[in-house]
């Protein structure tokens, strides 16, 4: 166990001793953290080259590291301490230089079969909301005590500079679904809030936590929205339980397209997110720097790589497809008409099991409202092989998983991801395409942002620029996108985001996604 905590003086020394960087001061948490963090998003034990980007990272200088505990079922937070723990053993990093921010409230993997365990044996977490299959929300105490012993465990260290309660506005969303009052849940939201606020004063006091925050993806958003949170209503329930209360940290998507948090005046007398952050010296952490999410279309700001001389005219690329589709519904039948009857299932669970082997009629339905790579990629990552696992566990949950359906579930699998394949060559023109447009027609109107590499680092600088943000996540699962962050991080700024800039680059996204 490494010990120890995030100081003044350490982060200070580390920025002092990288003068060719670019450091702030995190809000009213007296601490200095890099322009630009260290997201662990995706990261995962199995591949090495994450450790040896995240090392990279914090030898060059890059000292805020952001992770959750569901991150990869736990294995980012794994990663991480095991990379700490080699470079501080080495003497090349020192733990007072380090802000670690850590969250908890979502409930997946690992966690889920845990929960599900507890509820089963009579002992369920109170305030537990069920979402979707395998998927939770919780935020009471005793859930939150819980998740950072695992946390501090897998992290192998014994303070966590900031720990954050992780899209607690999820439950507005599953509350709308249930056609819940939005005032009534919201007031359930609120409660549930202060208990877990005060919660974590315990931990400051505990020396387990330094300080709290709250990471959700409505702070930008129109009052009128079902999930919106404000600021200035969870200030005042700091305020609540004590005025020296260490309610320090917020995060959010923000990027050159997702710009409410400057441009939507939600919050108290008519003021934007950033806004109230500022006043109130809170410390701004930004995600989603370079996926924007607009809707249902989703797309990367960065410069795509072509071999333009490989790319296929769309009819031969929608013929593929069509093939592919055919081959996924081909087997999908195998598996329901051969595989299935010889289950020794209840109908009802049949029934279930029938639904979910349904990913060649979704996909026919919708693949050409998928809009980009980085959208068929999801569908890839959080519907195809989550529902395979899904059914593989089901089938073997029924002692159904002999040699024979084995190979038809690995056959299923293969044809997903050539179906996958597909798509992706489909799509990959036109974010090609998209991301020429973008550079250009930004190069048009903001010329001073462009000044860059190319468009990923144009999206970083652009966050940077913005006063009220100390920091940028940006996933650096390679050792390259490392070295494409550090490029513009070891740029001045020339230029400060005003908000007309922000709405007139906001505007220019829009015309070209649209």
């Amino acid at each position: 166990m490494m010990t120890g905590k995030a100081t003044r003086e350490g982060t200070q020394r580390l920025a002092q001793a990288n003068p060719h960087l670019f450091y702030k001061q995190f809000g009213s948490f007296d601490v200095w953290i890099s322009q630009v963090g260290f997201g662990t998003y995706r990261i995962d034990e199995q591949d090495e080259q994450y450790q040896q980007a995240l090392r990279k990272a914090l030898l060059e200088g890059i000292n805020l590291i952001d992770t959750s505990s569901m991150y990869t079922n736990g294995s980012a937070e794994k990663v991480i301490g095991h990379v700490l723990k080699q470079l501080i053993s080495e003497e090349k990093i020192k733990r007072e230089e380090l802000v670690i921010v850590s969250k908890a409230g979502i409930v997946q993997g690992e966690d889920s079969e845990e929960t599900t365990k507890r509820t089963a044996e009579g002992k369920p977490y109170q305030d537990f909301t069920t979402v979707h299959e395998g998927m939770s929300i919780c935020i009471h105490p005793e859930y939150l005590q819980d998740q950072l012993t695992r946390s501090l465990q897998r992290l192998q260290v014994d303070t966590i500079d900031c720990y954050m309660l992780h899209n607690p506005e999820w439950y507005l969303l599953w509350a709308k679904m249930k056609k819940i009052k939005q005032q009534e849940a919201y007031d359930e939201l609120l409660e549930r809030m202060e208990k877990a606020f005060r919660h974590l004063e315990k931990e400051v006091e505990s020396g387990r936590i330094q300080c709290y925050g709250v990471s959700a993806n409505s702070f930008g958003s129109n009052v009128k929205e079902f999930d919106f949170v404000a600021l200035d209503t969870l200030w005042d329930i700091a305020e609540k339980i004590t005025p020296n209360h260490h309610f320090r940290v917020i995060q959010f998507p923000m990027n050159m397209y997702e710009s409410g948090a400057i441009l939507e005046k939600s919050h108290a007398q008519g003021k934007s997110a950033l806004l109230f952050a500022k006043e109130k010296g809170l410390g701004v952490m930004t995600n989603r720097t370079l996926d924007v999410t607009a809707k249902d279309k989703i797309f990367r700001l960065t410069n795509i790589q072509l071999d333009l001389s490989s790319v296929i005219d769309e009819k031969e690329a929608t013929r593929r497809i069509k093939d592919c589709l055919n081959r996924v519904d081909d087997v999908e039948d195998q598996i329901v008409y051969r595989v299935l009857p010889l289950l020794k299932m209840e109908k009802e669970d049949v029934k279930e099991l029938k639904k979910k082997i349904s990913s060649g009629a979704t996909l026919r339905k919708y693949w050409k409202k998928l809009y980009s790579a980085t959208n068929v990629q999801n569908v890839r990552n959080f519907l195809f092989e989550p529902v395979i696992e899904d059914i593989r566990n089901t089938i073997k949950k029924h002692d159904g998983l002999d040699d024979q359906t084995q190979q038809w579930l690995d056959t299923y699998k293969a044809a997903l991801m050539e179906a996958a394949e597909a798509l992706k060559s489909y799509y990959a023109p036109k974010d090609y395409q998209r991301s020429l447009d973008i550079s250009k027609e930004l190069t048009r109107v903001k010329p001073h942002l462009m000044t860059t590499d190319n468009l990923s680092q144009a999206a970083i600088r652009t966050m940077r620029a913005t006063p009220e943000v100390h920091s940028v996540l940006v996933g650096m699962r390679r050792e390259h996108y490392v070295e494409d962050v550090l490029i513009e991080l070891k740029r001045p700024l020339d230029t400060i985001m005003q908000e007309e800039d922000w709405h007139t680059m906001t505007q220019t996204l829009k015309a070209i996604i649209s």
